[in-house]
């Protein structure tokens, strides 16, 4: 892939996400941007001005906001997790394509919670209530 090659990123569909979600004030937009010999996702506060850091909660805004801002520029939106909102998240990375996998679906399936599409749409993200285990974030 190069610079000329930017992805095309999966179009939001605001009325699939839950209010519970929506209601926390964690959210950002993003756009690819080429970084270091790559298209990355660089998150943006939903005014658009500037950078959005995932560890600095002043810099998230609003589902609303997000929404707004969306389709002036943006590629996408997204939230930022932080364990004071008692949300985690699991990644499941290519684990789709035709079908979806066997063990994502198990995963799916056990944990019982919002799942989404990643940008990418060969992946899966869980969005689900709970607290990280204190020994490590990456399992088999």
């Amino acid at each position: 892939m190069n610079a000329t090659d930017k992805p095309t990123a999966l179009v939001v569909k605001p009325a699939l996400i839950p209010a519970e979600i929506k209601s926390i004030i964690a959210w950002v937009v993003w756009r690819y941007e080429w970084v270091y010999d790559k298209w990355t996702k660089v998150p943006y506060r939903t005014d658009g001005a500037i950078k959005a850091s995932s560890t600095d909660p002043s810099t998230w805004g609003t589902f609303d906001s997000a929404i707004d801002r969306y389709p002036k520029g943006f590629d996408g939106i997204g939230f930022m997790l932080s364990k004071e909102q008692g949300i985690m998240g699991v990644d499941l990375d290519h684990c789709v394509g035709a079908t979806t996998k066997p063990w994502a679906l198990a995963i799916i399936f056990r944990l019982n919670s919002y799942t989404e599409l990643s940008p990418s749409g060969t992946g899966l993200r869980i969005l689900l209530k709970g607290t990280l285990p204190p020994n490590g974030r990456k399992k088999d």
